[in-house]
């Protein structure tokens, strides 16, 4: 009875890992991708699926260009809060896809809800399309409705038929995770629901925004069969992710300079006010307004913060009068015209 079981470790033979996306993303494993709601998950599993359906490099993949080398594979995804027809086609679309590689079940299917991670359907669908990749987006959409997320073990049991249909059909399953947003955590504590999904993953990455910037991040923060890869700054352009570059920088500095901002916003905000309600029956010399913020407790950085904001929003500005030693610079509104301020 017992003959069935046991292997022996002479029958066994090594292989070495492969991959859809060298270091980031291995074959026939579980990924996790995630991030804040508007971080760019989509953008980036949008970019993914349309380069692995054509064949093409993906803004993240660090091979050299005259090395790449690719063949366009099927890509099978699930939704759960996106429509096929007004959203994600559009995106895949503008992404350069190959429409003939990339399946799905539309959410407006009565069977959709039948598709969970431990699923017959899910398997029935595999095997039928064979892909390269299948994406769940989000995680809440594809977990049975009696499992708490919460209980410990619960998501490793749930998502361990993940891992057969790896290595039955090489399939990598990529799945969409939100992100929480508590002050001081990065990394592995900012994956919602459940540690075991991170338990479980091979690889987990990190979607954020670029703290004073348009532009968007994607870190590597696990990874079981190497280092961690540099992190991906990016834009989302009409046709995706496009890269910038590379940083050095992981999701716990990211986090730290978006925490250290929301800190800093009531001080900025309070310092905004003042110089507002100083400058509101007209111009003053700055010097007098930078006297009178620092009297009312205001520190300099968050004046400076505050007069720079206020710049932006085209609120406030400065002007020079006089010339050589008796030049003074003033600050005024923008609401009122240069001929009521300086008599022009």
């Amino acid at each position: 009875m017992l003959e069935n079981l046991l292997i022996n470790l002479k029958d066994v033979q090594e292989k070495e890992m492969s991959w859809l996306i060298p270091q980031r993303i291995p074959k026939g494993q579980i990924i996790v991708l995630a991030g804040d709601g508007g971080a760019g998950k989509t953008s980036v599993w949008c970019s993914l699926a349309a380069a692995v359906s054509a064949g093409k490099q993906v803004f993240f993949d660090e091979t050299p260009k005259e090395f790449f080398e690719a063949i366009p594979q099927k890509v099978l995804f699930f939704s759960s809060e996106d429509s096929l027809e007004f959203t994600l086609k559009s995106r895949l679309r503008k992404c350069g896809a190959n429409f003939e590689n990339i399946f799905s079940v539309n959410l407006k299917n009565e069977r959709f809800s039948e598709i969970k991670f431990n699923s017959a359907l899910l398997r029935e669908l595999v095997a039928e399309v064979q892909p390269a990749l299948v994406i769940f987006d989000p995680l809440q959409g594809f977990v049975p409705s009696d499992m708490q997320m919460g209980q410990r073990n619960a998501m490793r049991s749930c998502l361990s038929p993940l891992i057969s249909l790896g290595e039955e059909f090489g399939v990598t399953s990529l799945i969409v995770v939100h992100t929480n947003k508590k002050l001081g955590v990065f990394g592995r504590n900012r994956i919602a629901d459940s540690a075991d999904i991170w338990d479980i993953c091979r690889s987990a990455l990190i979607v954020g925004n670029v703290p004073g910037s348009n532009e968007r991040y994607l870190s590597q923060e696990k990874s079981n069969y190497g280092e961690l890869s540099q992190t991906v700054v990016f834009n989302i352009t009409e046709n995706g992710a496009e890269f910038v570059g590379f940083s050095d920088k992981k999701d716990a500095d990211y986090v730290g300079m978006r925490d250290y901002e929301r800190r800093q916003a009531p001080q900025r905000a309070d310092a905004e006010q003042f110089i507002l309600n100083f400058l509101n029956n007209g111009k003053k010399p700055t010097a007098e307004l930078d006297e009178a913020a620092e009297s009312a407790g205001i520190s300099r950085s968050s004046l400076s913060r505050a007069k720079t904001e206020l710049r932006k929003r085209k609120k406030l500005a400065v002007k020079a009068e006089g010339f050589g030693q008796n030049k003074v610079f003033y600050s005024y509104l923008l609401n009122s015209s240069l001929r009521e301020v300086f008599g022009e």
